[in-house]
């Protein structure tokens, strides 16, 4: 027993000098190939840590790295997070203060104890950009009037939960700041006042990018944006006050304003086309969400007049129109596929969420069911989107959403984004006779519902559809209940296969096609993980064994694998 302790001791102690000698070995080999990288090289890793890692890390570790480190050619980004301890950055911050570009306060660090020991001077002579959260409003008078003294800062984005009453101060020191370029103050739903007057020449601020994220009138809008003459962007991403006056709101000129981002809850179309007059600027992007409830929003022809007639230099615009109360429309369906519409690649799409109907102008973007050189169709484009079936409950307001949308517009692509049982699916179907593509997450597939006999206006319905995209299958019997209700299926893409091979899937869903006589069905899009040329061959050699298939192609594009005949 002693002897086989001994030689057990043994072996440890033979497998533990191993060991070391492995790693003293390895760490010799690691340090002998990170001293042939080039300066250039670590200036590109660098660009992904965070300063003060990369200062414990390199610091004191030899010559050349230490000559690396304090380079005026190296800046660092500071990210300050629950990582990064208080203590650390207080202890090593100072020796990089002239090269830092970049601090973002993060929470949880608390910005406001850190502040007690810490001052940002016009030592670092090198920052450019800086991110705060959660600041508390004393502490930020007191950070702002330090900020004036930094002579590179272009960034500024302050975010905070803490109540700001009076915005006064905050953005006159803002406004101060003689190098700033960005500037973003975003206040968590906190409602506020700004009684700052309009701006004299002496008092003009360098933005030429402001992102108000806060509560405003239209009034303290006019007197905010009267200070940046040189206003290149304008995002306001918070909804404006509903005692707000637009019909005072004084009108201004930017030279430089192209684009501008609206997000609004409380103004109508009237005032929002006030708003537009008022701006005189040369705008080439526009994108705007209303929640107010305007029916008027959806009138295509009042779009077309105030974009000919204020914003003739547009060129990109969206428009997304929240319906939570339904009103009158009495407008004629499909008003968004005029000629001015389809000159310039807009769309209109809907989509249905659990609580409201989202109507959407925006730019076209190829779809997957435009496969290779497809034509655009821009008069049969709509698409409606449903982000969520009511699975678990009555499905009365879905059917009510997608009622109220067809008295504005036809649907001819549906894209249902949650699993759905086939009922469910047939049920939608039966509201929607213009389909002409449908793609889906997921079925829900029971053999009782597969062979049950639906309406005959669903099937009607079903039987239009040409192309059909089934992101997840779980069965092949999903596969022909689609290939089923859809008779005229001309192309049928799938996105996951599971329990089952590729060979098995193709040859199950070809001798089913051959087998029920679908003369319409020419091309199948299959994604495969690691789909390869060997994977093409496989099949090409099943197929040609089997004799499914004549006259076919089959390629992969990198994990879709195409298979097309004639």
């Amino acid at each position: 027993m002693d002897h086989m302790k001994r030689k057990l001791s043994f072996n440890q102690l033979s497998e533990e000098n191993t060991k070391k000698l492995r790693n003293e070995l390895l760490d010799e080999l690691i340090i002998s190939s990170i001293e042939s990288l080039s300066n250039e090289l670590f200036y590109e890793m660098f660009d992904y840590l965070d300063g003060i890692e990369i200062y414990q890390a390199f610091s004191n570790l030899n010559t050349r790295f230490q000559q690396l480190l304090t380079s005026s050619s190296i800046l660092f980004k500071i990210d300050l997070n629950h990582i990064t301890s208080k203590e650390i950055f207080m202890i090593n911050y100072k020796q990089i203060k002239h090269q830092i570009y970049s601090i973002y306060f993060q929470y949880p660090v608390n910005i406001n104890q850190l502040l007690i020991s810490f001052t940002i001077d016009s030592s670092f002579n090198r920052l450019e950009s800086l991110v705060i959260e959660d600041i508390q409003p004393d502490k930020l008078i007191s950070f702002l009037i330090n900020l004036n003294s930094l002579p590179q800062l272009f960034s500024l984005n302050i975010r905070t939960i803490h109540t700001i009453e009076d915005l006064n101060n905050i953005y006159r020191l803002i406004f101060a700041l003689p190098k700033l370029k960005y500037n973003k103050l975003y206040l968590y739903g906190n409602e506020c006042s700004i009684s700052i007057p309009m701006a004299i020449e002496k008092q003009f601020s360098t933005i030429e990018y402001l992102h108000i994220a806060h509560w405003y009138t239209f009034d303290e809008l006019s007197a905010l944006i009267s200070y940046t003459p040189q206003l290149r962007h304008l995002n306001l991403s918070h909804a404006n006050q509903n005692h707000s006056t637009i019909e005072t709101m004084l009108p201004i000129t930017f030279d430089n304003l192209t684009y501008i981002k609206m997000y609004t809850n409380y103004i109508n179309f009237d005032e929002f086309e006030i708003f537009i007059k008022n701006i005189y600027s040369k705008l080439k992007v526009l994108y705007v969400t209303f929640l107010y409830q305007d029916i008027t929003f959806l009138y295509a022809y009042r779009w077309e007049q105030l974009i000919l007639r204020y914003l003739s230099q547009l060129e990109k615009f969206s428009l997304k129109y929240y319906e939570y109360k339904y009103s009158i429309y009495s407008g004629e369906r499909n008003q968004f596929i005029s000629s001015f519409w389809i000159e310039r690649k807009l769309i209109f799409n809907v989509e249905i969420n659990e609580n409201n109907i989202l109507y959407l102008v925006c730019p076209y973007k190829k779809k997957w069911y435009e496969y290779n050189n497809s034509t655009v169709e821009y008069l049969t484009s709509t698409q409606l989107t449903i982000k969520y079936v009511f699975y678990y409950e009555a499905a009365n307001d879905l059917f009510i959403y997608i009622k109220r949308i067809l008295n504005i517009v036809q649907i001819y692509h549906l894209d249902i984004e949650q699993k759905i049982s086939i009922g469910r699916l047939m049920q939608i179907i039966h509201l929607l006779p213009d389909l002409i593509t449908l793609k889906m997450n997921s079925l829900t597939c029971h053999r009782s519902r597969i062979n049950k006999e639906f309406p005959t206006c669903s099937l009607e319905h079903a039987s239009k559809i040409k192309k059909v995209y089934l992101e997840t299958t779980q069965a092949i019997q999903e596969i022909y209940f689609l290939l089923n209700i859809c008779p005229h299926m001309e192309f049928l893409n799938i996105d996951s296969i599971k329990s089952m091979t590729i060979e098995l899937f193709v040859r199950n869903i070809l001798n089913k096609i051959n087998k029920d006589h679908h003369k319409d069905l020419r091309l199948l899009c299959i994604y495969v993980s690691k789909a390869d040329d060997n994977m093409i061959k496989s099949l090409n050699k099943m197929i040609d064994n089997e004799k499914i298939l004549s006259n076919y192609t089959i390629h992969h594009e990198l994990d879709n694998i195409y298979l097309q005949w004639k």
